[in-house]
């Protein structure tokens, strides 16, 4: 009963939220993000001698890694489960590559806490993002990370969740605890840029909303299913309360300003070791010297 009572509760906030955006009346969900700190996270990288990118760049080189599937290829698959699906034991060797030639795996929090100029980021650092919430991001790619003590951001569409196929609330929660960041991918994996206002406004919010009650904290980042978007959907996530919006766009610069359009590198399952490095792209410079990022705990 006091289930259906959220529900109801959040349907309301939902349906209101969405009256206002049709009358282009549209104050903000949620105040200003704000930035947090999840009390007793474990430090997600240690102090480091390789280096550090100072505060102040307006722009810079960072890949979004995008992936899907870390799984092995069923037996009858189609071209997109195929372009989809990273073996595990490719996975697993993407991360040692990534681990053995410096690389840190960060989050949205350490980009917002960088182009705000709180803190300076690590040498190499790269964001690992996981699409949709498969059962596999547990049971395959959590442990692979886990191992490698990197984080990622898994963007998850909140009515899969508890789905035969798809991670349970408390994976999620798991997953949550130990440092990786949890994010939107709308309810129903819906095209935005096909949808009216009200109907965007229902898919972001109301994940958001979910995803929030179940976790206890804010989520501030987001992704559009298929990479598909347009200026409305930007404005109605800045509005809700988002932070950050990823794509399918292809390169690994990024500016704040643009931080509701940052393009990906997708990883293809097809592609070799080789063909991994280079999806790294362009590493950006920095100053050589002992630097000590802190985590957000």
């Amino acid at each position: 009963m006091a289930g259906m009572c959220g529900l109801m509760a959040s349907l309301v906030v939902v349906g209101s939220y969405a009256t206002l955006v049709s009358s282009g009346r549209v104050p903000p969900l949620l105040p200003a993000p704000q930035f947090y700190s999840k009390v007793g996270a474990a430090p997600r990288y240690e102090p480091v001698t390789s280096g550090y990118i100072p505060l102040g760049r307006t722009e810079i080189s960072v890949p979004i890694l995008m992936y899907h599937y870390i799984d092995a290829l069923p037996k009858n698959y189609d071209r997109v489960t195929y372009n989809l699906t990273v073996t595990p034991t490719n996975f697993r060797q993407q991360m040692d590559y990534l681990r053995d030639n410096g690389y840190h795996a960060i989050t949205f929090d350490d980009l917002r806490l960088y182009f705000t100029g709180v803190r300076p980021l690590p040498s190499r650092p790269v964001v690992i993002t996981i699409d949709d919430g498969y059962r596999d991001l547990y049971t395959n790619a959590f442990p692979v990370l886990q191992a490698h003590d990197f984080t990622a951001v898994a963007y998850i569409v909140t009515s899969f969740v508890n789905r035969p196929r798809y991670v349970t609330s408390d994976m999620v929660m798991a997953m949550d605890r130990a440092g990786i960041e949890i994010a939107s991918h709308t309810v129903d994996h819906a095209d935005l840029a096909r949808a009216a206002a009200p109907s965007v406004t229902y898919e972001v919010v109301a994940s958001k909303l979910w995803l929030e009650k179940l976790l206890g904290h804010p989520i501030l980042d987001f992704a559009y299913p298929s990479g598909k978007f347009n200026i409305v959907d930007e404005q109605v996530l800045e509005r809700a309360g988002y932070s950050t919006a990823v794509t399918e766009q292809e390169s690994t610069y990024h500016l704040w300003a643009t931080r509701y359009a940052w393009s990906r590198t997708r990883v293809w399952g097809a592609w070799k070791l080789s063909d991994f490095i280079k999806g790294l792209g362009p590493v950006e410079p920095y100053l050589v010297g002992v630097t000590q990022p802190q985590s957000l705990s």
